[in-house]
């Protein structure tokens, strides 16, 4: 019986690390195509980048792409504004 016990163990200890490591590869290609999308949004927009945008141009979930879009403005120092028609964008320095 334990001999049976460790093996179910052993098994759900390798089925979660095959998921964790799914998932992660699977975090890396979506940011990998957000840095793509992104930089090239940020030079095509002056710097002037909305999350529906970003959204849009990616096919992400707008929760990963609002999380994204966070960090890069955190890390580039951009400006949450808002403009006259009441939309918020983040306004990054120039490139």
């Amino acid at each position: 019986m334990a001999f049976l016990a460790e093996r179910l163990l052993l098994l759900g200890l390798v089925a979660w690390l095959v998921i964790w490591l799914w998932q992660r590869l699977r975090w890396q290609r979506q940011r990998q195509r957000l840095e793509i999308i992104f930089y090239d949004l940020l030079r095509r927009q002056k710097g002037k980048i909305t999350l529906i945008q970003l959204v849009a141009e990616s096919r992400m979930e707008p929760e990963i792409a609002r999380s994204f879009l966070k960090e890069q403005a955190q890390f580039f120092g951009a400006i949450l504004t808002t403009d006259e028609q009441g939309n918020d964008y983040y306004q990054f320095p120039p490139v």
